[in-house]
């Protein structure tokens, strides 16, 4: 298979994960909401329908994860590279979120806790290695075939890093 359709497919691919976690939030709000209101995110993880919050997060993570795999290789700034490395970090926290619910036990809270602040803080920085790297590069990639859709990336990652940042700024209520 072509490298640009593998990038295309990962793409459409993380934009649908990314809205399945916001629709699997808008539908524990519903579900459970006890937790609406002055509660992080992660809470829900704790209520009746937790498996649905973890799906959330991992969706969320492999979201994550496509979007590395779509960028990588219109990525070619060493900013762009410590972006790119940022995304799989933040992929992975998302997982481990998912995985572990934010419980009072020691290790299970303190790895929940650590994936949040990845994220809540990991997010920005990445996004804007990523973001400098692909507009300094969009005059070759309106000449290239390997990354189409010029103007689309710099949205897209801007897109994600509002996504994030809206979702970080639930984490944080």
């Amino acid at each position: 298979m072509n490298d640009g359709i593998i990038q295309r497919i990962a793409a459409r691919l993380s934009l649908g994960l990314s809205v399945a976690f916001f629709a699997l939030l808008a539908v524990l709000h519903v579900l459970e909401p006890e937790f609406n209101s002055g509660h992080l995110i992660s809470e829900y993880q704790l209520g009746d329908y937790g498996f649905l919050m973890s799906l959330a997060f991992c969706l969320l993570g492999a979201s994550a994860l496509l979007v590395a795999l779509s960028l990588g290789p219109c990525l070619h700034t060493r900013g762009g590279r410590i972006g790119w490395w940022g995304l799989l970090v933040i992929g992975a926290a998302f997982f481990i979120s998912g995985i572990f619910p934010p419980v009072q036990t020691p290790v299970i809270g303190y790895l929940h806790g650590i994936s949040a602040l990845v994220v809540i803080l990991g997010s920005p920085i990445a996004f804007t290695f990523i973001d400098r790297s692909l507009a300094r590069s969009e005059p070759q990639l309106l000449l290239s075939h390997g990354c189409d859709g010029r103007h689309f990336w710099p949205g897209a990652v801007s897109g994600c890093f509002l996504l994030l940042l809206l979702s970080s700024v639930s984490l944080a209520k």
